[in-house]
């Protein structure tokens, strides 16, 4: 009689501690070393963030995004909102995330209508987050006001380093505008 021996393999144990809430590790490749530099920066400054997009599988990710590097985050489907967001928030926002392409109110006539506030509200830095991306685009939002472009797919290396850019102090002030493309 033949007998079949069955070994019992060892089941592996995961000994890793749960992940904190806002932790900045990802399930995706871990970061690189810049973007572990821009999350330090990130987690250390913190701050408040209107996140402007119609699609609200954008405007979810993206606000996942920057809550789980330390940003406290609202959100706007569309410019009206985003206008409305801007001028009435308890506290002013840090900076606006917006989209460009958006129906009724796009992005470009929302940042006009936050430059054109009487108010310090008017200098919050806009961030431009659009699948458009050729120079035209670019020189577009530019000329609208806002402070600096990131193309779609939203990847956050790209969006934490515009972001330091507007966020830090500079000698020039809190805001400073970029140049159209050439």
């Amino acid at each position: 009689m033949n007998h079949i021996i069955l070994h019992r393999q060892p089941q592996a144990t995961s000994h890793a501690e749960p992940v904190p809430r806002g932790s900045p590790v990802s399930l995706g490749t871990p970061p690189s070393p810049g973007e572990e530099q821009l999350i330090a920066w990130a987690m250390a400054r913190g701050g408040r963030l209107l996140v402007v997009d119609d699609s609200p599988t954008n405007r979810l990710l993206t606000a996942a995004l920057m809550r789980k590097v330390g940003f406290t985050v609202d959100t706007a489907d569309g410019g009206a909102e985003a206008v409305a967001s801007v001028a009435t928030a308890e506290a002013p926002y840090d900076a606006v995330l917006m989209d460009v392409a958006m129906p009724e109110v796009d992005g470009i006539a929302a940042t006009l209508a936050i430059r054109a506030m009487t108010n310090s509200r008017a200098t919050v830095p806009i961030i431009a987050v659009t699948a458009h991306g050729f120079a035209e685009d670019r020189d577009r939002c530019v000329f609208a006001g806002m402070n600096d472009y990131v193309p779609k797919p939203v990847r956050r290396p790209e969006l934490l380093a515009a972001l330091r850019r507007w966020l830090e102090p500079s000698e020039s002030g809190p805001v400073r505008r970029t140049s159209p493309a050439p």
